[in-house]
């Protein structure tokens, strides 16, 4: 059964000698830490009783405002009992945050511009993980776990300027952080103050990225030439074994335009359309509609064969259904797949002699790249993969009928 209690943090005191307030949450065997935004000297905070004393300014509305937070999160943990068992740690973390620091009016908290990062970022984090998007959840999480090493978990997004994303970039480049990781934490630092500026809690004036600019390197590309595509399909491999199904997998990903692994993996009976895989990516929600060749059904009638399936079922033995796992235990699952089969396809490399290092990605890469040495338009398949691009690209894709796109995918695979 989960469980809160305060936990006055002494393992490390910030510059003026005070230290963290937080409430400890256990659950399913493990704890997390919620910041509190109270911090107190050793001799202010009286560790049995679990209050500051009372020679502390304006202690009794301290002292009543930490029992309130206490028993918010005590009564949600007392109300939402069978929920919370189906939930991981971070989730109701996360859920108890919301809780705690939510009013009658979430929209308005007393003086909008004290909205704290650490507290906007949750809600935000919250919202996706109920809508499933568990890997933005995480990216945004991992973003904070940064910024916060650099800064104080009590950071308001009003004192994000552009001092701060310049100070910001130069200590992560200074404890060694690749250039392109700094990139994804300011870009996702990006979108949190952009969505606090659509949900009015930070005047536009006060939008720090208008004059910054976030640098990015060019990475080495990540494509291989048909001539190596083939020799990867004809290679022997053990029939049944894994890296023989990790073949299947890197074969089929290629002949769908380079569908992303995940999407391969959350592939169902009812995604297949007569001659066609129509599906949601996961990670943007587009739809595709992407006419099956020949080598893809090949690998789809040997998953498939003669026996009956029900429209839900997955069509590749990658993941299996488990309504009593949370999406964090559903993610790391496939996380752990995903990296076995880069070390399939790693081997098979080696096996071909293909010296470009082979993983998922490689075939969403090595489809564009033979699109674009094989006279497609540019239009179809666009001049690079970055995500900007990428997203101009699949603007234009959408106003092409089915027959052009399914024309440029045979000349691509065939």
């Amino acid at each position: 059964m989960a469980s809160v209690k305060l936990y006055f943090d002494i393992r490390r005191a910030k510059s003026d000698e005070t230290y963290p307030l937080k409430l400890k949450v256990f659950h399913k065997n493990l704890a997390r830490y919620i910041p509190l935004n109270f911090f107190f000297k050793k001799n202010q905070w009286h560790v049995r009783d679990h209050k500051v004393n009372s020679s502390y300014p304006n202690s009794g509305r301290v002292n009543a405002q930490i029992r309130n937070l206490l028993s918010i999160a005590t009564n949600y943990l007392a109300e939402q009992e069978l929920l919370i068992r189906k939930l991981s740690i971070d989730e109701l973390k996360q859920n108890l945050i919301n809780e705690m620091f939510k009013t009658d009016d979430e929209a308005d908290l007393g003086n909008q511009h004290e909205f704290t990062l650490a507290h906007f970022a949750n809600s935000i984090i919250e919202r996706q993980l109920k809508s499933g998007k568990v890997g933005t959840a995480q990216t945004y999480k991992t973003c904070l776990k940064a910024i916060f090493r650099f800064s104080n978990e009590n950071l308001l997004l009003k004192d994000i300027n552009h001092r701060f994303l310049a100070d910001f970039e130069a200590d992560c480049l200074a404890r060694g952080i690749k250039v392109n990781s700094i990139s994804v934490y300011l870009r996702t630092l990006r979108a949190i103050m952009n969505k606090a500026i659509d949900e009015g809690i930070l005047p536009q004036e006060q939008y720090p990225f208008r004059k910054f600019k976030i640098k990015q390197e060019k990475t080495q590309k990540r494509a291989i030439s048909k001539e190596e595509i083939k020799k990867i399909i004809d290679i022997e491999l053990p029939n049944g074994s894994r890296i023989w199904h990790s073949r299947n997998y890197f074969v089929f990903m290629f002949n769908m335009k380079g569908m992303n692994f995940i999407d391969v993996a959350y592939l169902t009976v009812q995604n297949i359309q007569k001659d066609r895989i129509v599906y949601k990516r996961i990670k943007t929600g587009k739809l595709y509609n992407i006419k099956i060749t020949s080598k893809a059904q090949e690998v789809l009638s040997y998953y498939l064969g003669s026996k009956k399936h029900k429209p839900a079922d997955y069509v590749f033995p990658i993941l299996t259904k488990d309504d009593s796992v949370d999406m964090e235990t559903e993610r790391k699952r496939f996380k752990d797949k995903r990296k076995k089969l880069n070390q399939d396809l790693k081997k098979i490399g080696d096996l071909c002699g293909i010296e470009t290092n082979l993983t998922s990605y490689v075939s969403r890469h090595t489809w564009a790249s033979i699109a674009k040495f094989s006279g497609v338009a540019p239009a179809i398949i666009g001049e690079s993969l970055g995500h900007s691009d990428l997203k101009t690209t699949e603007t234009y894709l959408a106003h092409f009928d089915h027959d052009v796109l399914d024309d440029a995918n045979d000349l691509i695979v065939g």
